[in-house]
């Protein structure tokens, strides 16, 4: 009798599992490998004494000790499309610098591996997220670990982070509505003293040739060492081509409670602009950018605030002075995050033949 039952319900599994429509996916494979070799004697150390990633301290001194060395990068992405509104992202990363470190021996998982023997722990996850649009409407959705950048070139932050952002297009709009939750306090209740960041932005196209946009960003702080601060950010951009120069301008006001810091005001600001212009075979580009500082040793704040170690100005296209995009594990540069001073940035890049800039 215990045999039949048995028999019955296996059936009855299998008729159901007939029954359920199969779900094709489209699989889509992507990914960059990229090799490259500096020789320098530019800078020795950053200023925790490290070789590695962080503020350049340069050595001016005549008999500046010259390295070389070779660093790589592979970045690998899958996506399981369901249809063309349905989609998982997922993006990972390898990188070493050659002769680093093998077998772990450093206990030291990530940018590790180049060694002889390899055989490093080292793979890294950027990216896991939902990307799906809602059908007969404009809304789209990225519900995960995903990339983000601020609508002024990253000087606030630009990173892979953890949320949900709302998109909608319509009408010449661009609105987006989102919340990340950059990290909480080691050992602390899940979602307990955290800090959150809120964005609200929007663009619109007044011409094929002229967009312009405005943002509100939040972002709040009630960690232990934060004692529940409040950052709140407003700003406004346009980027404007006049053939064949393409012109962008940028602003945003920092106030209300200076981040993780107890009982301190803000008020911050930065402006900027960037061009680029095709001549010839080649691409002109100019960048500028202004940021207020902190001048007076007191309780409040008029230095603008990025997200420390998040944040760039990839415009500006400089190798020493700010961070450079193509750089891997030795990201080094004399300013690592646009803060706590007051000046001018400006920088050009020369013309050079298009066929050989990267893409």
């Amino acid at each position: 009798m215990k045999k039949k039952i048995f028999a019955v319900a296996a059936a009855g599994a299998m008729t159901a599992a007939t029954a359920v429509p199969a779900l094709a996916l489209e699989n889509e494979f992507h990914g960059m490998f990229r090799v490259f070799g500096t020789i320098s004697n530019y800078g020795s150390t950053n200023a925790s004494g490290s070789t590695i990633a962080g503020v350049l301290t340069p050595d001016l001194s005549s008999d500046a000790p010259t390295r070389g060395y070779m660093e790589q990068r592979a970045r690998l992405m899958y996506i399981a499309k369901a249809n063309d509104d349905l989609k998982l992202v997922t993006h990972f990363e390898i990188d070493s610098r050659w002769g680093d470190n093998a077998y772990n021996s450093n206990n030291t998982t990530r940018n590790n591996g180049g060694a002889i023997g390899a055989d490093q722990t080292n793979l890294e996850t950027k990216n896991v997220y939902l990307d799906f649009n809602i059908p007969s409407t404009p809304l789209n959705f990225k519900v995960g670990i995903q990339p983000w950048v601020d609508s002024y070139g990253g000087i606030l932050v630009n990173a892979d982070m953890a949320g949900a952002l709302a998109t909608a297009k319509y009408a010449g709009f661009t609105n987006s509505l989102g919340w990340f939750r950059f990290n909480e306090d080691a050992g602390s209740l899940p979602g307990k003293a955290t800090r959150d960041f809120m964005i609200l932005d929007t663009k619109y196209n007044l011409s094929k040739d002229i967009r312009i946009g405005g943002s509100y960003y939040l972002l709040t702080d009630d960690r232990a060492a934060s004692d529940n601060t409040y950052t709140h950010m407003i700003g406004v951009n346009a980027d404007m081509k006049f053939d064949p120069v393409t012109v962008g301008a940028f602003g945003m006001y920092q106030f209300g409670d200076t981040p993780s810091t107890v009982n301190s005001d803000l008020s911050a600001f930065l402006v900027g602009t960037t061009a680029k212009a095709k001549v010839g075979i080649g691409t002109v580009k100019l960048a500028a950018l202004y940021v207020s500082g902190e001048q007076n040793a007191n309780t409040d704040s008029s230095a603008f605030q990025p997200i420390n170690s998040e944040s760039s100005f990839y415009a500006a296209d400089m190798q020493i002075m700010l961070r450079n995009k193509w750089n891997v594990n030795n990201d080094r540069s004399l300013v690592q995050n646009i803060s706590n001073f007051y000046g001018a940035f400006v920088a050009t890049t020369p013309t050079s033949p298009t066929s050989s800039l990267p893409t």
